[in-house]
């Protein structure tokens, strides 16, 4: 219960709260500024847009100087908890912060953390500079986790059009770009291909022992069930006549496999929402009703 007494104490420390209001200030100016130097001004305005085409500088915000000075000084931080990995997959739906910014992101919350723990003088704060630091990191990687199990969902509905289009006589390149009109990540994926197709002249399928391009822009992604599936489509436009057979039962297999792993993430519902249910739920209602029963015995003392 002192502890509880001396942490209250801390918290009205006027010191205190004027620190916490100079780190918040600080941070929501850098958050600002970062912001307003990627907003597109161009947009919309001819001669805007005709000064930026000159412009060959790249975006430099705050955040941006702060984490290219940190990793000038420490290159290790690029590769750090797959920073340039998760970002290639945020860019197949949009354009994610720089890995400088990431990193600059990081190192202003780690620093804000250890402000805190050194103005509270609260020893359970001595994790907040790392928290801090991680949190930036964490969060890509949960982003991307998202776009990486879009494109494992989108895989039997690409399949099933490859399939038809093949079966249509429509030769694989043709059906390939049908597909990649579809939208979203996996479409991202196959208009890269074909737009390096396009740019190089490379073959879009293997020939031969020699990879295709198709092949090599997919396994830039850390996802296995991908590059499973560009191997049956290359294959498939290997074998001439049966690849709309093979692409059919590509397809079916992938739709066996996505409603397998539905029913198995359904089942496993119930134990993910324990911990979000406690929380939420039971502890503001613990809360709620210890506060009342605790305050008299604060008081007293």
């Amino acid at each position: 219960m002192s502890e509880l007494t001396h942490l209250m104490e801390i918290l009205h420390n006027p010191l205190l709260q004027q620190s916490l209001a100079l780190l918040t200030a600080l941070f929501a100016g850098l958050l600002l500024m970062t912001l307003a130097a990627r907003i597109d001004v161009t947009r919309g305005n001819t001669p805007g847009r005709a000064l930026a085409a000159y412009r060959t500088d790249t975006v430099d915000t705050p955040l941006e100087k702060l984490g290219a000075a940190v990793m000038q000084r420490f290159p290790s931080l690029r590769n750090l908890l797959g920073l340039e990995g998760h970002r290639r997959w945020l860019l197949l739906e949009g354009q994610p912060w720089s890995s400088a910014a990431t990193v600059g992101l990081a190192v202003t919350l780690a620093a804000g953390g250890l402000g805190l723990m050194v103005v509270s003088g609260v020893p359970a704060l001595a994790i907040a500079p790392v928290v801090g630091f991680l949190l930036p990191f964490v969060r890509q990687r949960s982003a991307a986790d998202k776009v990486r199990r879009r494109v494992q969902n989108t895989l039997p509905d690409v399949s099933a059009m490859l399939a038809a289009e093949m079966a249509a006589n429509n030769p694989p390149d043709r059906a390939l770009e049908r597909a990649a009109e579809l939208g979203g990540p996996l479409a991202a994926i196959l208009q890269s291909a074909l737009a390096e197709q396009r740019a190089t002249g490379r073959p879009l399928f293997g020939r031969g022992k020699v990879d295709g391009l198709l092949l090599e822009v997919a396994g830039r992604y850390d996802l296995p069930t991908l590059r499973a599936f560009v191997v049956q489509v290359d294959m498939a436009a290997k074998i001439g006549a049966a690849g709309p057979e093979l692409m059919s039962s590509l397809a079916h297999t992938l739709i066996v496999e996505y409603k397998d792993r539905a029913l198995r993430e359904a089942e496993a519902l119930d134990s993910r929402l324990a911990v979000p249910s406690v929380g939420f739920f039971f502890m503001p209602f613990l809360f709620l009703v210890l506060v009342p029963l605790l305050l008299p015995v604060l008081n007293a003392l």
